[in-house]
């Protein structure tokens, strides 16, 4: 008998853990993906995630809850619209000072590399990370070229 309650838990900790937050994340893309189009044209977009998950502004503190949303580059700027409570953060690409890849940010984690972004707002310094898929891909749009190097 304790087998058969211990598969019901075992189930009901699935769907807690993977089936419901996949459910969540579908139903918000088109809400998300509604707010990037208001703003920005198809073809302006360089790279976008509507499953990133913020792990919050270091100006905020660590006490800061993580906030599901999307996550859009253009050619001119970051931005990052955050699902519940509703609210957006625009980063220009010239305020961005370093991106890089990191597990942790303000003690948090998920196991996995984070895109960790420096930047600086209003002239003092500030950063965030995500969870995004396609990590490398964010990188290498980010990160500014690099040119041949002539000796």
């Amino acid at each position: 008998m304790w087998l058969i309650g211990g598969g019901l838990i075992l189930v009901g900790v699935i769907a807690m853990f993977v089936v419901l937050p996949a459910a969540m994340l579908k139903a918000m893309a088109p809400s998300l993906e509604r707010r990037i189009a208001k703003l920005y044209p198809a073809d302006s977009i360089v790279v976008q995630d509507l499953k990133a998950l913020s792990f919050g502004l270091e100006s905020k503190g660590a006490m800061q809850s993580r906030g599901n949303g999307a996550l859009a580059l253009t050619a001119t700027e970051l931005h990052w619209f955050q699902f519940a409570p509703e609210c957006d953060l625009r980063i220009p690409r010239d305020n961005i000072t370093r991106v890089d890849a990191v597990k942790w940010h303000l003690g948090k984690s998920v196991g996995r590399n984070l895109l960790f972004v420096a930047f600086t707002k209003d002239g003092k310094p500030d950063s965030i990370a995500w969870h995004v898929t396609h990590l490398e891909q964010w990188r290498s749009q980010l990160e500014p070229p690099r040119g041949d190097i002539v000796e």
